[in-house]
């Protein structure tokens, strides 16, 4: 082996066949592509236009984390985790994590379920304004000012009593405008996808997942004010952003206060116009670095086999 070949195999070794290389695909690849992710989500505005930049910017920590734990879990390929200890940890480890977010949607669909069992029939003037925008509804039989989408096989707009005596009849075709785009735009299975993929890399505030939930919610607003008006559209917001029960984590709620300020705002001009250069040059490079993220796992064998076994 001359020098050079021993340069190699001192860089490889120490990079890709020690507890180095073993522990980083698990918590150091997952960890920087939610980082990059949460960073780059600052530079988009909550503009309709930006939901597939957060889209990916969301599902890339998930999908880096998936990609780890396949190769984790993949015990034919003892190669790839060096060492006896690290054999018989890391595929559990990875099976820990997956298990943890199948665990949380399956909690996210056992609350969607409860919501159903607990629903009723809407009331005639919910049912109404309901069948003539060609939606399912149910009514909460609770005072609180709640709105929102759930379900995902049958997406349903749940209002409760308390919302539904709040809003004036523009107001509620109004507010049935905004829970039709999301239903129309699947935001519920979108959501549940993203979700399950946060849950694979639960690492980050979630930055990613806020902005694409705001883009859909800019989204739904657009379509529901060019239906039944900006104005109607404003006062149903404005009725329904008060305090009252939070909406099910798996669900699209109407109104929040902490977007009112920002939706108001778009509702009185044009909708922002998509990131200017800079912010388009960040996520792409962030989408970029993360596509890089999601092949490592794979790229680690060959560069052991390069680097270290094949000398």
């Amino acid at each position: 082996m001359n020098w050079h070949d021993s340069a190699l195999f001192i860089v490889g070794n120490s990079l890709f066949d020690s507890p180095f290389r073993s522990l980083w695909p698990l918590v150091a690849a997952p960890g920087l592509a939610a980082f990059l992710s949460d960073r780059a989500a600052r530079v988009l505005p909550p503009a309709s236009a930006a939901w597939p930049a957060a889209a990916a910017l969301a599902a890339a920590p998930g999908l880096v984390g998936l990609a780890v734990i396949w190769q984790a879990i993949d015990f034919d390929h003892v190669i790839t985790w060096g060492g006896m200890i690290f054999l018989r940890i890391a595929p559990f480890a990875a099976i820990f994590l997956a298990a943890y977010a199948v665990r949380r949607a399956l909690r996210r669909q056992a609350e969607v379920n409860r919501l159903f069992a607990a629903a009723a029939p809407p009331g005639p003037r919910l049912a109404r304004a309901a069948e003539r925008l060609g939606l399912l509804a149910r009514e909460l039989p609770t005072a609180d000012r709640e709105c929102f989408v759930a379900g995902v096989l049958r997406p349903t707009v749940f209002m409760s009593r308390g919302a539904r005596d709040s809003l004036g009849d523009a107001e509620l075709e109004a507010a049935l405008c905004h829970e039709r785009a999301h239903v129309r735009g699947r935001d519920t299975l979108f959501l549940m996808a993203l979700s399950l993929l946060r849950d694979l890399a639960p690492w980050g505030r979630g930055a990613a997942l806020e902005a694409f939930v705001a883009a859909r919610e800019a989204r739904a607003d657009r379509q529901a004010s060019a239906a039944a008006g900006p104005l109607n559209l404003a006062g149903a917001l404005l009725a329904l952003a008060r305090p009252g029960a939070a909406a099910p984590v798996a669900a699209v709620p109407m109104a929040r206060k902490d977007s009112l300020r920002w939706r108001m705002q778009a509702l009185l001009q044009t909708e922002t116009e998509a990131p200017k250069s800079p912010g388009v040059l960040v996520v792409a490079a962030v989408v970029a670095a993360n596509l890089a993220l999601v092949g490592w796992p794979a790229a680690q064998v060959q560069l052991h086999w390069l680097f270290c076994a094949g000398r």
